[in-house]
């Protein structure tokens, strides 16, 4: 059931197809027929939320919990009390896959490839938290790996299912505000929500009791413990395990850009911000992309911005626009058009810009789906899910992309999707997988 992770990466990176050590490819997508059987690995935070809206549809049953620190299962566990409980995921893979037909992945950003990759070996169904992976690696290898299996798959970008995000898709397909040339998309994170910009701690604490430390660093190199600055949420800035804001909120923001636009692999992209420390992520960024035009767009390439730490789009855009950046919210996706602007974001309605211009138009109501029963119910043979993981792993992959040019500052990376590499720069080639740590190559 074990896959080699070592080998699948490096088979998804030489372009070669992927290697299964010990698995076989499995057959079209498993229809449960009776009541979904079901396990939440990760039971903290989203993964609480995930366990509890997934088992709120009529047809699931929970029949296991899996969570590194023992006071977090408990909780989960209260609620749950006829689930087994586990520690290391590789037992609850190992005892229950006679009565599991899915999970849901919510742990650190560096486990969910090496937990989703043995689930969709074996044909489980998954849901897995976003981003959906650490690298731009595994993001590969999770794509090949769902489209083999035909598992129903979700990412947890929740906000792809709400009304706010469906109304704006409507408003644009209306197609008011012309031909798209320039994207920008911002958000306010980290600061205030997690570290970033800052060096590895000195010393170490004792580890508690209710924590197993190996497990929850699982391929992530290994590292003194520190109360607070990891476990449970500050390690989303660390590169070890995180993937900083871009990886965290751009799978939110930069959503509306990839599926409005249809868009497909970036040309190239560039960095103006901080570089990071080797620790963390810089306290804040910019990075630049160009995509190949489509029928959305003006005929040259289509520019998008991501900017994060606070700032937003130019000061001159927004006095076109007739608005300021102070009025613009802080987490948010604007396309600027030959005709007009669309502000989207999944927390409040779209709005057309310049905002005198649009005045007679009327947003599109729309309802919210719920993320986590579409999933269910796509388990079930009815429907399917809105993110699946093939969509999930290219919105990924563009947005961790944007990582590896913080580490080249103002330098144009040139992108070479279909072989997965910077022709013109290989010291960045390093960077699209990272490290695994010993005695963990095979997970």
């Amino acid at each position: 059931m074990h896959l080699d992770r070592r080998s699948l990466l490096t088979a998804t990176t030489a372009g070669l197809g992927l290697a299964l050590a010990g698995c076989r490819a499995t057959p079209p997508r498993r229809i449960v027929t009776g009541r979904l059987r079901y396990a939440a690995i990760g039971t903290g935070g989203m993964g609480l939320a995930d366990l509890q809206h997934v088992a709120s549809h009529p047809e699931v049953d929970v029949v296991a919990l899996c969570d590194v620190d023992e006071t977090l299962l408990s909780a989960a566990a209260e609620l749950f009390p006829g689930a087994a409980t586990y520690r290391d995921w590789r037992e609850l893979y190992g005892h229950e896959a006679a009565r599991l037909d899915a999970v849901s992945v919510s742990t650190p950003d560096h486990m969910h490839a090496a937990i989703c990759a043995p689930a969709l070996a074996a044909g489980l169904h998954v849901y897995c938290q976003k981003p959906l992976t650490r690298t731009v690696a595994e993001a590969r290898a999770l794509h090949r790996l769902a489209r083999l299996g035909g598992s129903a798959t979700q990412m947890g970008i929740q906000n792809h299912s709400n009304a706010n995000l469906a109304a704006a898709r409507a408003l644009f397909l209306q197609r008011r505000i012309g031909a798209v040339h320039e994207v920008h998309v911002w958000t306010d994170r980290p600061a205030g929500w997690w570290p970033q910009g800052v060096e590895r701690p000195a010393g170490e604490d004792p580890v508690p009791d209710t924590l197993d430390w190996d497990l929850w660093l699982g391929v992530a190199p290994a590292r003194p413990y520190k109360e607070g600055l990891y476990h449970p949420f500050a390690w989303r800035g660390r590169e070890d395990f995180g993937t900083g804001a871009q990886g965290d909120m751009g799978c939110h923001l930069m959503d509306p850009a990839v599926w409005f636009l249809e868009l497909g692999d970036p040309l190239r992209l560039r960095s103006d911000g901080p570089p990071p420390n080797g620790e963390t992520f810089p306290e804040w960024s910019r990075v630049h992309y160009e995509f190949p035009p489509n029928r959305f767009t003006t005929r040259g390439p289509l520019h998008l911005t991501w900017h994060d730490g606070g700032r937003k789009p130019p000061v001159d855009l927004c006095e076109r626009l007739g608005t300021t950046r102070e009025e613009l919210p802080g987490n948010a996706c604007l396309f600027v058009g030959t005709e007009g602007a669309l502000l989207a974001n999944p927390y409040d309605a779209p709005r057309l810009l310049p905002g005198e211009r649009f005045a007679d138009v009327e947003v599109p109501p729309r309802e919210d789906v719920d993320h986590w029963h579409q999933w269910v119910d796509a388990c079930r043979g009815l429907g399917e899910p809105s993110a699946a993981f093939p969509y999930a792993a290219a919105l990924t992959e563009t947005v961790l992309l944007g990582n590896v040019a913080l580490r080249f500052p103002h330098e144009t990376l040139e992108w070479d999707a279909d072989r997965m590499r910077f022709p013109r720069r290989p010291e960045a080639d390093v960077h699209l997988a990272g490290a695994t740590r010993e005695g963990w190559e095979a997970v």
